[in-house]
């Protein structure tokens, strides 16, 4: 069977062990389960090859992972002679319901359970060392996550997950019915896709020991309409807001140095936000389709507007930018050219651009 291996980024043909519908390798690694059954029980032993992962970091010849797709699969139950579930290995299995995993299991691959729109509840046993990013994102119907009291690595505190020293909330489930969340003060930094859809929130307070709001953090909380950044913020990692469409205002802190690429993107309600002096990066699409965005304020250590920073912000009124030597990518419209109007310095960089794609320019005093 030929199959690629993306740890080591190559394909790989070798002789592999077929039995019931699971294909595994000679290393006991599980490439892909063609079955149909709707409960699963996957086996310890295939003719005599001892399964000891699942899909970890395979992609079988279809171009997919081990149970990657698998709508029809109800309830999974593993063995415990695996010790690790492999990148995206049960990624949109959206009919799954339960699955049992072993007091075996170290690592959970990054999406492994991505998808899994069914998935009401995860009991992580105490083995589990490492959870990888997105691990449960999408996985709308989620209302719990429960961690052994013996895991070293995890702990769970109301259902969220967090790492055992609750420096990084990892996963807040998109299904719980609170509409508002207290960060525990001693949180860092809010993981990747950690509240991921979280459509019942409408409020989030973030302690002041947050450094790092990382990918996707907020993405689709649609109903969320206010946070404010606290000053230890450094970083607003991409699509950290996207697609919350509620979200009127936000207040971010002097402590900003970068916000990643369509960081604030399809933010609707969005009418007015002011980057603090210190901010040196915008990435691009940060604000795209921002379409109430009325108002402005780039300060002097932004060093360059990426392209498309601003697409589709059609009702822009005014932007103030006060970097004089700012470099603003050609390509990159800065609100609607009847519409907009832009503030610089004479004799800036923007002063030029305005008036070369036809804005109403006003000089800043």
């Amino acid at each position: 069977m030929k199959y690629f291996d993306t740890k080591r980024r190559k394909w790989i043909e070798e002789e592999c062990v077929e039995e019931d519908g699971f294909v595994v390798n000679k290393k006991g690694v599980l490439i892909q389960y063609y079955g149909s059954d709707k409960n699963v029980t996957i086996p310890r032993k295939l003719n005599g090859i001892l399964v000891t992962s699942i899909g970890d970091g395979i992609l079988n010849f279809s171009g997919i992972y081990a149970f990657h797709g698998c709508t029809d699969l109800v309830s999974i139950k593993i063995p415990d002679s695996v010790t690790s579930i492999g990148n995206s290995a049960f990624a949109g299995c959206s009919n799954l319901t339960e699955i049992t995993i072993p007091n075996s299991i170290t690592f959970i691959g990054k999406k492994a359970f991505q998808g899994c729109i069914n998935l009401r509840n995860i009991i992580i046993p105490a083995s589990v060392t490492f959870i990888g990013e997105s691990a449960f994102s999408s996985c709308f119907k989620l209302k719990e996550v429960t961690v052994d009291k013996e895991n070293v690595t995890f702990i769970n505190i109301d259902g969220v997950l967090f790492n055992k020293q609750q420096h990084s909330l990892l996963l807040y489930p998109a299904e719980k019915p609170n509409t508002s969340y207290i960060i525990p003060d001693g949180v860092k930094i809010i993981g990747n896709s950690a509240f991921y859809n979280c459509y019942n929130l409408k409020n989030i307070t973030l302690p002041d020991t947050i450094t790092k709001i990382e990918e996707s953090a907020f993405e689709n909380c649609s109903h969320l309409t206010k946070i404010t950044i606290p000053a230890s913020v450094t970083t607003i990692g991409e699509r950290a807001f996207t697609s919350c469409y509620d979200l009127k205002d936000i207040s971010l802190s002097e402590g900003i140095t970068t916000i990643g690429r369509m960081a604030f993107s399809c933010c609707d309600n969005l009418t007015r936000i002011t980057i603090p002096n210190g901010v040196t990066y915008i990435g691009t699409y940060a604000f795209l389709d921002c379409s109430n965005l009325r108002n402005i304020t780039i300060p002097a250590s932004v060093k360059s507007i990426e392209i498309h920073t601003f697409w589709g912000c059609d009702n822009l009124e005014s932007i103030f930018i006060y970097n004089d030597n700012i470099n603003i990518d050609e390509r990159n419209p800065l609100g609607d050219r009847e519409k907009t109007r832009i503030y610089a310095h004479e004799g800036s960089t923007t002063e030029r651009y305005a008036k070369r794609k036809g804005y109403k320019f006003i000089p800043l005093i």
